[in-house]
């Protein structure tokens, strides 16, 4: 699994980073339009000592974001994109004959 912080995100996705800002800035929900209120998140399973980071949580929905969610969610995964070459084409009916889109 990669790891990633902040300063990696910026060189490794120099296109993407500003969008990702700019989404962890507003103060509305991306899904419901709700409030967005900051909070501190700790992982007591984690192998590192003393583990916390910043997100954003929705007081209405309950989304949770932080740069690595939207970064998740902004860029292509390769697995992804395999899983949907590997899909039947959609056929269109034309005439009464089967076409492949």
């Amino acid at each position: 699994m990669q790891t990633f912080t902040l300063e990696a995100i910026r060189t490794e996705y120099p296109d993407v980073f500003p969008q990702l800002v700019k989404q962890m800035q507003q103060p509305h929900c991306s899904r419901c339009g709700g409030t967005m209120v900051e909070e501190t998140y700790m992982d007591i399973y984690s192998d590192y000592e003393d583990f916390q980071f910043q997100a954003r949580h929705c007081i209405q929905c309950g989304d949770v974001i932080d740069p690595f969610i939207l970064l998740n969610r902004m860029v292509p995964h390769q697995a992804v994109a395999s899983a949907m070459d590997s899909l039947p084409q959609a056929r269109q009916r034309v005439n009464g004959l089967a076409m492949t889109a």
